[in-house]
């Protein structure tokens, strides 16, 4: 092989196992690469001279969730004949990609993710400057997520819708949650996930399975909503319906017609929240959401309205939440208006 086309090292090269940051410059090695995380798929490249595929890439165990940032430095275009063996959801940093399939073309930038679904037949158009957080997650895992989640068999495949908007907040977390990961990952190592990788993968497909519209949505949230307990199901409606109100565990206990300690009891189990912790993540919630729909705002004025009467706390805790501060949220919103 000539030295141009040879692979040269950033830092030392790992197992595909463990965390790898590399170049290639061949389209064959860039291919082959793919191939391992997701399958079999062709990688199309006009000016293969310009070709700079560029990946930090970490893989939790053998056959299991992959995850990392991916760039190829000049347009591509990847085509998928049905034969990849994973769900690849990624989303830009910077630049755009284009999806193209049958019934649909979606244009993912940093406001919209993609998922391609591994049965699908599609085109992926990759900007040369689209620098994507990247996921790849084997389709057997997410089955049996769905398996575990509905207790019943899942006969045909699951099908995401492909089109993930940021805007959404359980959406916007879930790829806080994987770059968090990501960030984990480098600081610490791949070693330090072993103990609980398998923990980390399950949190992630069972998320995405709830977060991201599918085929099986329907029959999942009918099962979930089956399985609460009457009492509960009343508590979170009326926290729901209240959120911007002084309520109060009492409160919450008399419209359930449940005592503190049962009512406590069933957060936990189903949720592990108290009712008060919900309350709060209901409100936190809604206080992205109103940033994300009336930028330019005040973040005072609108923590005040859905019920933060302390603003340091609030400000702490929306931290903690969503990985970054209100302000961050909103000069965010702001750069897309």
């Amino acid at each position: 092989m000539d030295a141009e086309y040879a692979i040269f090292d950033l830092r030392k090269e790992y197992a595909m196992h463990q965390l790898s940051v590399s170049n290639q410059y061949a389209v064959s090695d860039a291919q082959n690469w793919m191939n391992h995380i997701c399958g079999s798929h062709e990688l199309i490249v006009k000016k293969t001279q310009n070709l700079n595929f560029q990946h930090e890439y970490a893989r939790l165990a053998k056959d299991s969730v992959s995850l990392g940032y991916i760039q190829y430095g000049t347009d591509v275009s990847i085509v998928n004949e049905k034969k990849l063996h994973c769900y690849s959801l990624s989303l830009p940093v910077s630049g755009e990609q284009e999806l193209i399939t049958r019934n649909q073309n979606i244009v993912s930038n940093q406001n919209i993710a993609l998922v391609v679904n591994p049965h699908e037949e599609l085109q992926l158009n990759i900007a040369g400057d689209c620098r994507k957080l990247h996921l790849a997650i084997p389709k057997e895992k997410v089955k049996h997520a769905l398996q575990l989640l509905t207790g019943q068999q899942i006969e045909q495949e699951i099908v995401f819708d492909s089109k993930m908007p940021i805007e959404s907040i359980e959406i916007a977390q879930w790829w806080q949650q994987v770059n968090f990961f990501i960030r984990d990952i480098h600081q610490m190592g791949i070693a330090h996930f072993q103990y609980f990788h398998q923990e980390m993968e399950s949190l992630l497909i069972k998320k995405l399975l709830f977060i991201q519209q599918h085929n099986y949505s329907t029959q999942l949230n009918s099962h979930l909503g089956q399985h609460l307990p009457k009492e509960l199901q009343q508590a979170v409606q009326f926290i729901q319906q209240n959120s911007k109100l002084p309520i109060s565990l009492q409160d919450i206990c008399d419209f359930s017609c449940s005592s503190a300690t049962k009512i406590n009891t069933l957060f936990k189990r189903y949720f592990q929240l108290s009712p008060m912790q919900y309350l709060k993540h209901i409100r936190l919630k809604n206080v992205y959401q109103s940033i994300q729909l009336s930028a330019p705002c005040n973040i005072a004025e609108v923590a005040l309205e859905h019920g933060f009467n302390h603003l340091g706390h609030f400000a702490k805790d929306y931290k903690l939440f969503f990985h970054e501060s209100p302000r961050d949220t909103l000069r965010k919103r702001l750069e897309t208006v």
